[in-house]
């Protein structure tokens, strides 16, 4: 049994929807669907319920949201269509009566902004079930929450609970493959033990799809996309930049989490310790057989496999003599930033300076927190912006001889400046910031290096 995820551009419309249900239609093995929202459409939500608004804009954008998911319904088959606008005209309802609520209180409480996001999912599953069954497919449309992924509870941001998971979605899962339903899942979103939505942040179907897998003992995860799976470098910067045949689940988390938007950081641990590997292919291109992320931690000639960066990157700097020695020091500033909801993307300390990786809009939140909670516990705070944090991936870098030396020395030959350079904490990753004016000087310099000739 394998679990097939789509994402949201691969259900942007009719045509797409068609390469979708033609790759399912054509594997024979037994299948678990899991599903992102049309494409936009969770945007188009958030957007909405960032202000307030009036009935009858309410009103619109609802049946706006309607108008856009019935032309993607299967067309030749009247019952068909009439029980699948039933249950879109359902899921509607609902979803008008929380932004009434919204409207009315004029508060969103994080439960009711999570059930509100979660729309375009239970939307998009009813939409490609009912194409699957007008295609003869014995497809059912299921939503996360009664499937039964279970979650630590926290909004926005949650993460599976896998043990419940594999008690309650496994079992369920089993008997309709059994019973011979191919059940098309939401993704994006679990429930949590006290009966509360929660998502899993954008792009958490691909999570979804592996919480999945390891609930089910799939043999494999199928992440669906609209464009090939990892690169050496990102093809808008590097046009000769080719496709990566394998990745070791490391090397392909590493790359998720700095910058490579091909998938969600947190896919690879669900089935990690199951040894499940994961293929991102190309929906456009079904014969390809993608990337392959597995256990396989074997090198080729060129050992690095690819490089990804962040732009919107910030480096904050405590200042402080002895700073790396004062007991705590390093604790409480974690402490004060998580929160206040500010994700730090690396720390690296001397004797004498904190220096920490932020995205660009968490910075003066930062700044402000630190002051905060520091008091006369350091000498400055000094914030440089304008940076690029750039990653480079291979199984092996920081054991083999002189793969930093060629890396450092391609930069430096641009004539590009690098200021904080991590290497250790990570056996396949070195990262380091640029100017983020010299990001693509930067990666053209190390992809020629290792990828050209």
């Amino acid at each position: 049994m394998k679990v097939m995820k789509f994402g949201g551009t691969c259900v942007a419309n009719s045509a797409m929807i068609t390469k979708v249900e033609e790759v399912i239609e054509k594997e024979k093995e037994d299948k678990v669907i899991t599903l992102s929202a049309v494409a936009g459409i969770t945007n188009q939500l958030i957007d909405f319920i960032s202000s307030f608004h009036k009935d009858e804009e309410i009103d619109a954008f609802v049946e706006e949201l309607r108008k856009n998911h019935v032309k993607l319904l299967p067309e030749g088959n009247e019952q068909l269509l009439k029980e699948a606008t039933e249950a879109l005209d359902t899921r509607l309802r609902k979803l008008s009566s929380l932004l009434y609520g919204v409207s009315y209180t004029e508060e969103i409480t994080p439960r009711t902004r999570d059930m509100i996001i979660s729309m375009g999912e239970r939307l998009s599953v009813v939409i490609l079930a009912s194409r699957l069954k007008a295609r003869g497919i014995n497809a059912s449309n299921f939503n996360s929450d009664e499937i039964g992924i279970i979650t630590d509870g926290v909004h926005g941001n949650a993460t599976a609970d896998m043990n419940e998971c594999e008690k309650s979605v496994g079992p369920k899962i089993h008997a309709l493959l059994k019973a011979g339903v191919t059940p098309v899942v939401t993704g994006f979103f679990g429930i949590s033990k006290n009966g509360h939505v929660t998502t899993f942040g954008r792009s958490g179907t691909d999570y979804s799809a592996s919480v999945l897998a390891r609930s089910c003992n799939a043999s494999v995860v199928e992440i669906w996309k609209d464009v090939d799976g990892f690169m050496t470098a990102d093809p808008k910067m590097v046009p000769e930049a080719k496709q990566v045949d394998r990745l070791s689940y490391e090397e392909a988390a590493e790359l998720a989490y700095f910058g490579a938007q091909v998938l969600h950081p947190r896919a690879v641990f669900p089935v990690l310790q199951k040894k499940i590997p994961i293929a991102v292919r190309n929906v456009t291109r079904p014969d390809d057989p993608g990337t392959i992320i597995c256990n396989d931690t074997s090198t080729k000639k060129s050992i690095l496999k690819s490089v990804s960066f962040l732009k919107k990157i910030a480096t904050i700097k405590v200042f402080g003599t002895g700073a790396g020695y004062k007991e705590g020091f390093l604790a409480d500033i974690t402490q004060a930033l998580a929160e206040a909801n500010v994700n730090i993307y690396s720390a690296t300390t001397s004797q004498t300076c904190v220096a920490m990786l932020l995205e660009e809009g968490d910075v003066h939140m930062a700044k402000k927190t630190l002051e905060h909670i520091l008091g006369g516990y350091y000498e400055r705070i000094e914030i440089h912006e304008n940076s690029a944090l750039v990653c480079v991936v291979g199984a092996g870098l920081g054991s083999t001889r002189g793969v930093a030396a060629r890396v450092f020395n391609a930069i430096a030959n641009q004539g590009v400046n690098i200021d904080l350079i991590s290497a250790g904490a990570s056996t396949v990753a070195y990262h380091f910031t640029v100017d983020k004016k010299d990001v693509q000087k930067t990666i053209r310099a190390i992809h020629n290096e290792f990828f050209t000739g």
